[in-house]
Parts: C-alpha cells; structure tokens; sequence
C-alpha cells in the first residue's frame, strides 16, 4: 500500500514538474516572439496594414469585448449599430470561438496594439514549444529542439506572429488534435477520448478550415495500420460529434465549398518549398513514407506509429481543406503546415541516417539537429518587417479635431480602409466616430460622390496614394477633390513607412446643415460589411 502511495505522488511530482518546465520553455519562447515583434516594427504599423483581415478580427473582437461589458444587449441590434461605428466588424454568423478569446484577452489587458500582438506571440510560443516537445518523443531531444528552433526563425511563421488572425490559433489547435488523437490511439480510455472529442471541438470552432479534424481519425488510423480503432464506439461517437458540429458551423456561416480545386494545394505546396527548402521538405516526405510503412510492418523496434500518424495526417486533411477553397490564397495558409512538416522532417532525417549507421544515437541527433538548423539559417537572416501606412497618424489627426458629426470616410485599398477603421475603433472607445469605406459607395462619379458627402454630414476624407497606382475608390476620392478644390482643405500628409505613398486627410466643408444623427443615411448609403 504504502508503495502504491509513493509511487503516485512520484508520478503526480514527476508531471507537475514536466508542466513546471513546458511553462517557462512557453515564456521564454513567447519573449523571442514578441523581441521578434518589436525588431520588425509591428507595434508602429497600424493593425490590417499588411493584411486586412486582421484589422476584422481586431474590431469584431472589441465587438465581443464591449457587448460583454455592455451586459449582452440583443445581439443583432447591439452589432447592427457597432458596425455604423467600425464598419470592419464581421457579421454575427461569422463570428468564432477566436473572437471570443481575443475578446477576452483585450478585455482582460487593454484594446492596444501591444496588448493585441502579445496574443499572437503566445500562441506561436505554444505552437513552438508543443512541436519541439512531440519531436522529442519520435526523434529525440536534439532534433526537438532543432525543430523548434526552424519554427521560430522561419519567415512566415515570424510574419504569422506579427498579425492578428486565425491561422496561429487554427495551427495550435489542429497540432494539438492530433496529438490528442495519437494519445488516445496508444490509450484507448474515456479521458483520452474526451480530451481529443473537446481539442478537436475547439478547433472546429476556432476557425471553418478547423473541420479538418474530422479527416485526422481516418486518415491517422490508415497511416498507423490500425483500422480496427475506427471500429471503436470511443472513436466513433466523438468523430461524429464532430461531423455534426462542423456541419452546423458550416451551415451557420454559410460556407459550405463548392467544388474541388488544384490550386489551393498547389500554392500551399509553393510556399512551403519557398519556406523550408528542398533538402528539409525531402525529409519530411521521406519521414511521411516512413511513418506509413512502420505503422503497416509493425516493427517493436519501430516508434510507435501513434506518436507520427496524427500529425502526419495533417497534411493530406489540410491538402484536401485548401482544394476545397477553406483556404484564402495567401501564403499565411500554409502556417498550419509548418510545424507538422517540421516534424515529420526531423523523424525522416533520422530514419534516413539509419539506413546507413546502426546505433550513434546521440551522433544521430547531433547530425539531424545540425541539418536542420542549417536549413533554418538562410530565413533567420531573411527580414520581416510590418511597416506602418500612414492610417494610424490620419485617425489620431481626425480625432483630434473633435467634428461634429465625427464622420469620415477613407478611400483606399483594404488594407488601408481597414486600418483606418481598426485605429480610429481602438481610440474612440465611446463610439462616438462614424467610419465609411469609400469602396462601399455607389458614387462612381465626382459628383455622385459629394453628393453623398452632403447627404452623410461627412466631416473628412483620408485619400490614400501609393506609387503602385491608386485603385479605384482613391482615384474617384482624388477626381472629387481636384472637381471641386473649394470644398476640401488638406488637415495633414501622413507618409508610408517605406516611401512608396502616402495618406492625405482632408476636412470637408458642406453645402448644407449636417444631420443631426448620421447612422440613418450612413445605413442607407453603405453595403453590409464582407468578412
């Protein structure tokens, strides 16, 4: 008895401790994020400066934040008004469970851009530290940490790290599901079940492309040689849970995919050669060969196929995901491939040298940490940078001149619109400005569009102009301004951070009395806002 006594509170000793170290490795790593954030100017730049969809996820997550704070009025009113204010914010049916959690965290710290990019700065900490930790288990330390190490100095996750958006979180989630799913493939208990039934809950509502959990049993199980775990009631029931959860999220959001297409696999496939290099992503496809063949010879001496299978599976399930249009075409996608590539690179790399030499483990791991660490060289010393656009100096300037009706509208592309709308709704908590998106009018003529300046009681107009060519709200905006010079006077000149353009507010003298209340023509004259 008094053995049994001993040896769990061994046990209970031994995982507090394993917990003890995961966390401090997790802020330590979270402290080369954020180093990685200040070095590349993201606290300077406007939130959606480099891409748009972050300034969504920041305004809808203030959204969040400020209904809670409001005692959770009707919803549908409540975000019906917040978007005459932040036109950015997503519809309720687009809504996910990261907007909560960024919610959460800008509740909880301050609605600033520090305190918004320290969110993303954790979860790639995690995605490290969780990809480092599962390597050691197939692959040994050394690799493990070789693999975190490419994690954190790969350009696109060090540009992920820098925005606020879904890919981080959806990579964590997805990362975490498997490994959840190879626990419960060793185990086979309730709890394992449980803890891969709520990640894989989680990351079905994290994000839509989150359904691909869905594929992991399968495709896991496949990859393992062990179809008999899909005849298993504890698999069973939580992958149709799932199904059933991801069909309803999909509904709701109105995004179930049409068709099948080549090109999202395609151009994931390009941006992950351009990111690792051949000789890492021919490890990890031999590492990927390996983890088939060890589950279907049932080697002893092999590593367990549960350990890889999973993670493995990500790959085909998110191959499938992108040609089925969940994802947006833009590099940022393949983030939620780079961690399970890393690892599968790590495990080849070590099969690999085992074809040659027998025994060495240690010389083993040394070899496929430097490897990896070589392949990890030339995009450490690749720059990222997030510059500001000039939105954030234009909105301070707007707000300090105090208008009445707070009108403005910013003509631009949407990255620049979006900025404009993320800056001026982390200043004006009081909502009291009014933000429109010059794209949104039907005005395509000068005189269309002062005339829906009048209508409005528009107070100002952030024109932006790049060197690449204005598009074509800009080229409207600036058409208005030089038909009809006497209206508009130039309140300031705000300028890109690279020199490639610039932001020119304007305040704008109307013909006749403003509305005393706006939000009824401003509901009239604007489209509903896209996610």
């Amino acid at each position: 008895m008094m053995v049994s006594v001993e040896a769990g509170e061994r046990r209970r000793s031994t995982v507090a401790l394993r917990c003890l170290i995961f966390l401090i490795v997790v802020l330590l790593a979270t402290a080369v994020m954020v180093a990685q954030q200040l070095g590349a100017g993201a606290y300077v730049a406007e939130l959606g400066s480099t891409d748009p969809d972050e300034a969504r996820h920041f305004v809808t997550a203030l959204m969040v934040a400020d209904h809670a704070a409001a005692g959770f009025p009707a919803p549908s009113a409540f975000a019906a008004d917040y978007a005459l204010n932040a036109p950015q914010a997503l519809p309720l049916a687009r809504l996910t469970l990261f907007h909560g959690l960024a919610g959460g965290w800008l509740a909880l710290l301050t609605p600033t851009t520090p305190a918004a990019l320290l969110l993303p700065a954790v979860l790639a900490a995690l995605l490290v530290v969780s990809a480092g930790w599962a390597t050691a288990r197939a692959a040994g330390v050394l690799p493990a940490v070789a693999v975190g190490f490419v994690l954190a100095a790969l350009p696109l996750l060090r540009e992920a790290s820098f925005v606020l958006g879904l890919d981080l979180p959806l990579a964590l989630v997805t990362l975490l599901s498997a490994l959840a799913f190879g626990r419960h493939m060793r185990l086979g208990t309730r709890a394992s079940a449980a803890v891969f039934a709520a990640t894989g809950a989680v990351s079905v509502l994290m994000a839509p492309a989150g359904a691909v959990v869905v594929l992991l049993p399968p495709l896991a199980a496949l990859m393992a040689g062990r179809l008999d775990v899909m005849r298993r009631a504890r698999v069973l029931v939580p992958l149709a849970g799932l199904a059933l959860l991801a069909l309803a999220v999909a509904l709701a959001a109105g995004r179930l995919p049409p068709v099948v297409t080549a090109e999202g696999p395609a151009q994931v496939w390009q941006t992950l050669r351009a990111v690792f290099g051949t000789l890492p992503l021919a490890c990890a496809a031999a590492g990927f060969v390996f983890t088939v063949f060890d589950g279907w010879r049932r080697d002893e001496d092999a590593v367990d196929p549960a350990a890889l299978a999973p993670v493995a599976a990500l790959v085909p399930a998110f191959a499938l995901a992108f040609g089925l249009g969940a994802g947006r075409g833009v590099a940022l996608d393949a983030v939620v491939l780079l961690a399970p590539v890393a690892m599968l690179a790590a495990f080849g790399a070590m099969r690999l040298i085992g074809l040659v030499v027998s025994g060495w483990g240690t010389i083993r791991e040394l070899a496929v940490a430097l490897m990896l660490l070589l392949a990890a060289m030339p995009g450490l010393l690749q720059q990222v940078r997030k510059g500001a656009i000039g939105m954030d100096a234009a909105a301070e300037a707007f707000l300090a001149r105090d208008a009445v009706p707070p009108v403005i509208v910013v003509a631009g592309d949407a990255r620049g619109e979006a900025a404009l709308g993320a800056a001026i709704a982390q200043r004006d908590r009081a909502r009291r400005s009014f933000v429109l998106d010059a794209s949104r009018l039907s005005a395509p003529t000068p005189e269309e569009l002062l005339a829906a300046f009048d209508a409005m009681g528009a107070a100002a107009l952030a024109v932006e102009t790049r060197e690449t060519g204005a598009v074509p709200a800009s080229r409207v905006a600036q058409a208005t301004v030089a038909a009809f010079p006497d209206r508009f006077r130039v309140i300031g000149t705000f300028p890109r951070a690279d020199g490639r353009g610039e932001v020119v507010l304007y305040a704008f003298s109307r013909a006749a009395p403003a509305p005393s209340d706006p939000a009824p023509v401003l509901r009239r004259l604007s489209a509903p806002a896209q996610p």
